[in-house]
């Protein structure tokens, strides 16, 4: 609960969705400071004031807490938002896929069935599937179309290419991570993965978001604490989603129930 943070000087570790989010918490509940420390690169919002961004912690010393670039501040909590790693202890490792939270991933034709590409790895005999392992945008829409995905290949209602296809599908779309340097890359390869998995199933229901998720990343880096204000226009019903009454920053009850009689 972020109210126990109020009046508090917190230092939030990571730089991905779990530390943007509890940042916005902290701040709408009233702490005092929230500093972000980042290990790789920062999340670059239009911060409020009394949020900044800092480079990886290395050291803690009492409240003290140090900085790769040398600065250093006092801190009451430290809130760690790292994240996780894909662990697959109940597989050889040969079958294991390598971790790394990206698009387009090793060993996977169409992100979901095995084959053993990189070094170290084998074949499973084209019956090994992994699901929900990339990074996301789509998120449970993505998981959905690739468990359909899986079942399909299963049932042999899809007949995949032969090994060799597979391969150099898989090759070529890892290598394109590369690319990706920005959201609205990031979408729009995901939006084109999607629509692969959705002609390979034949699947004829409206799926593509990508004007959507781009409007979405462009409200937030035009103002992070306003975005969720902000109403988007449903694919099937094509009507836009009613406002709600009371900006997210000044809306202090979660509840469903206050959510809706609101």
């Amino acid at each position: 609960n972020a109210r126990e943070f109020t009046g508090k000087r917190i230092l939030v570790v990571g730089s991905s969705y779990s530390a943007e989010d509890i940042t916005l918490q902290l701040f709408k509940f009233g702490a005092e400071q929230i500093t972000i420390s980042y290990r790789t690169a920062k999340l670059g919002f239009k911060w409020p004031e009394k949020i900044h961004e800092v480079p990886l912690l290395i050291k803690i010393e009492g409240k003290t807490c140090h900085f790769k670039d040398g600065t250093s501040g006092d801190y009451d909590a430290i809130i760690l938002c790292t994240g996780y790693k894909h662990h697959f202890p109940f597989l050889p490792s040969e079958l294991s896929l390598p971790n790394g939270n990206i698009f387009n991933l090793p060993n996977l034709y169409r992100n979901v069935q095995w084959y053993g590409v990189t070094e170290g790895k084998k074949d499973a005999s084209s019956g090994l599937f992994y699901l929900g392992m990339t990074n996301q945008f789509y998120s449970y829409t993505m998981f959905i179309i690739q468990g359909l995905w899986a079942a399909s290949v299963i049932k042999d209602i899809i007949q995949t290419p032969e090994r060799e296809e597979c391969v150099e599908d898989i090759e070529k779309r890892y290598a394109e991570n590369a690319n990706l340097t920005d959201c609205f890359k990031m979408i729009a390869s995901q939006a084109d993965y999607m629509k692969q998995l959705s002609t390979d199933l034949n699947y004829t229901e409206v799926l593509d978001c990508e004007e959507l998720y781009y409007q979405w990343v462009q409200h937030k880096l035009d103002d992070i604490i306003t975005y969720r204000d902000k109403c988007y226009k449903s694919l099937y019903t094509l009507k836009d989603s009613p406002v709600h009454p009371i900006p997210w920053v000044k809306c202090y009850d979660d509840s469903l129930e206050a959510f809706i009689s609101a």
